[in-house]
């Protein structure tokens, strides 16, 4: 009797302080939590049939870098944003990798994001001016000055040269517009006319550090609209849950934007009366969560998945979508232990208790919970119809955010990997052997191969330079040559 007893008194406790944590008002965090469900998985048939062209990744610059998550291209450059804060410069030819800019300072590691901060959307002006979407810091211009030497000229230089980079912050995450903040902006993409830039505004409520909280309640992320001229801004589309990849269509009659925490896709019309733009659900049923979203070469739109629902499998989200009370119970008990951890770090910090505190609410730990798994899949802007897919069934690429096609390979981005994976065009375009691996590899290292010659012959005309490793790269970006606007 006494054991049962014992166990009766333990539940009816652990009943007591979860009715307390879940009804008591006034607990932080400060968020709403209705029920909802998401829209159920297409089948994997067709063109979501599962095939091995991921499966054969070049896995670049593998423990060198973390968080190539988002990619935008100038005079054949590719550019990225890293974990560190670093924006990078990587030369698709010869596979070299430079860091060009930093908006943040120094920091020990990405849990000191508030110092180094974290560049996701970018996107370059026709001018040569870089648009940084940064997770802290917000939206700025970065102008590289360039070499007059008319060899280099519409070329960044690099090495122990270091330019001067000119920082001109566009939008504070602190600044209020329709009575909230834009905490977290994720990505950008500047329109047709070269001057109004649509920015993807995950949570008016958390920063990038504390996701999950955004992610499990009430939906607050936001689209706004950025003039370069008259820096006026406009918010164009609200109530999104963590609204993340934006892209405009070729012709710049629509917007595409994902809507990470309801696997949907957006269409903002963009002609007509451009006060209030008019605006549709696209596509409800995508097989994952989606993240960024990209224009390809055929016209269509690459999405990565960075969170696929696999069949026959249970998603996180899904189990809890439903259940608003256990999403609000979750969320103040994670913030109930982050408390004291906060006063900590705010009397005392420690290396120990700043990571603590970085990891409760992150999305990172949240995305492991998913299979092994890499999915992009190509989607019709005017149907929202999806008509091919990619799929990594080995987990040999995941968390894929971003597929963008540069020449003759695609490049994958993510926010959590540390490498920066590709496959050539070709395996995306070889058909009906999609699933047979020997001949994609076959194929894989003819692209190789064919690219080990053009390397070969372009190295003969460039003159010899020293050899320096991305962490001497790193050091000659000295944080106090920046010029400040």
């Amino acid at each position: 009797m006494g054991f049962l007893t014992a166990l009766t008194r333990t539940i009816l406790d652990m009943c007591v302080v979860t009715l307390v944590i879940v009804f008591m008002p006034g607990f932080p965090p400060y968020n709403t939590f209705t029920q909802y469900r998401l829209p159920d998985n297409p089948e994997w048939t067709g063109p979501l049939q599962a095939n091995s062209k991921l499966n054969l990744v070049d896995r670049l610059f593998e423990n060198q870098i973390k968080g190539p998550e988002s990619f935008a291209t100038y005079d054949g450059y590719i550019y990225t944003g890293l974990m560190s804060g670093l924006i990078v410069k990587i030369d698709p030819e010869d596979l070299s990798i430079t860091p060009v800019a930093r908006i943040g300072t120094n920091c020990e590691g990405q849990h000191e994001d508030v110092k180094c901060g974290r560049p996701l959307g970018l996107q370059f002006t026709p001018d040569g001016n870089l648009l940084v979407c940064d997770a802290v810091f917000g939206v700025h211009m970065l102008q590289f000055n360039r070499d007059d030497d008319e060899s280099v000229v519409g070329r960044i230089t690099s090495h122990r040269h270091q330019q001067h980079v000119s920082y001109e912050q566009l939008l504070n995450p602190d600044d209020i517009y329709d009575g909230s903040p834009n905490i977290l902006c994720n990505s950008l993409v500047l329109g047709k006319d070269n001057r109004t830039v649509y920015i993807s505004v995950s949570s008016t409520k958390f920063p990038l550090r504390d996701g999950m909280f955004e992610l499990i309640s009430d939906p607050t992320g936001r689209i706004v609209q950025l003039d370069l001229e008259t820096r006026q801004v406009k918010v164009i589309l609200d109530k999104l849950n963590f609204v993340n990849g934006l892209e405009i269509d070729p012709s710049g009659e629509y917007l595409i934007a994902t809507e990470t925490g309801r696997a949907s896709l957006h269409k903002v019309h963009l002609t007509g009366d451009s006060d209030k733009p008019t605006h549709e659900v696209l596509n409800t049923q995508l097989p994952g969560l989606p993240d960024n979203v990209r224009v390809n070469d055929r016209g269509n739109f690459y999405v990565g998945i960075i969170s696929p629902r696999l069949p026959n499998t249970w998603h996180i989200l899904e189990l809890v979508a439903p259940h608003n009370l256990i999403r609000k119970f979750v969320s103040r008990l994670i913030y109930m232990v982050l408390m004291p951890v906060k006063l900590i770090n705010y009397v005392f910090p420690t290396t120990t208790t700043r990571k603590f505190e970085y990891w409760c609410g992150n999305l990172e730990p949240f995305a492991q919970l998913s299979n092994p798994y890499g999915l992009v899949v190509e989607v019709d802007g005017k149907t929202g119809e999806i008509i091919s897919s990619l799929h990594s069934t080995n987990g040999a690429v995941r968390f894929i955010s971003e597929a963008m096609v540069v020449g003759r390979w695609i490049y994958l981005g993510s926010p959590y990997t540390n490498y920066l994976a590709r496959i050539p065009t070709r395996l995306r375009d070889f058909g009906a052997a999609a699933d047979d691996e020997n001949l994609l590899r076959q194929q894989h290292e003819q692209q190789n191969d064919e690219d080990e010659e053009v390397r070969d012959a372009a190295q003969e005309n460039i003159p010899e330079e020293p050899d320096l490793s991305l962490d001497d790269l790193e050091s000659d970006l000295d944080y106090n040559d920046r010029i400040e606007l």
